[in-house]
């Protein structure tokens, strides 16, 4: 082999991983090879006319979590900062801890007993990339009673604590962090399924 076949073929190789898809995020734990649906089935076209009556429910629940997310650590900031009193503060952080815990639980559970099952049934090629989900999922379990503990005790709680608050904070920030990069991981392996199925 010459010297310039293998400078062609270390070239070749090079534009090959390219044009390999990658994932929405720079942290993502997905492999290349578990995205050849995502390569068929990219973001932009998710919700386009062909494939947003399969995609769009998925992407409303997760849409909906990130917001419910975002309420939660704007009242803890806003109370963190100064902007809003202890009474005020507890009375909307409480009820939206209750039922932001209630819609994860929920949606997990229908993921984690139907929908991935069927499809590592489906694609058993993507079993590791599930499995990263599934492991997701257990540990969001410990962050989201962690949470609800110390939101019991805060809804019990008459008189102001701002340790409290800052368990809460971080708990809050912790769970945020990983369904951050669990979310888009999980869109990046589900949306392409059911668009294509």
């Amino acid at each position: 082999m010459t010297a310039s076949t293998q400078n062609s073929n270390a070239q070749n190789r090079a534009d090959e991983g390219l044009l390999a898809p990658t994932p929405r995020h720079p942290d993502s734990r997905l492999e290349a090879d578990w995205l050849f649906l995502y390569e068929k089935l990219p973001p932009n076209q998710w919700l386009s006319a062909d494939y947003v009556y399969k995609t769009s429910f998925w992407l409303s629940i997760h849409a909906d979590i990130r917001k419910r997310q975002h309420v939660l650590i704007q009242i803890s900031d806003a109370y963190r900062s100064g902007d809003i009193e202890w009474l005020e503060y507890r009375s909307q952080i409480s009820p939206r801890i209750n039922q932001y815990i209630f819609k994860l639980h929920q949606h997990h559970n229908i993921e984690d007993t139907g929908y991935f099952p069927q499809f590592m049934r489906m694609y058993p090629q993507l079993k590791a990339g599930f499995e990263i989900l599934d492991r997701d999922h257990v540990h969001l379990d410990t962050l989201l009673n962690e949470l609800q503990v110390l939101n019991s005790r805060l809804a019990s709680s008459n008189t102001e604590d701002k340790a409290l608050v800052e368990q809460l904070h971080q708990r809050l920030m912790d769970a945020s962090e990983l369904l951050s990069q669990h979310l888009t991981d999980e869109e990046d392996l589900v949306i392409p399924i059911l668009g294509l199925n």
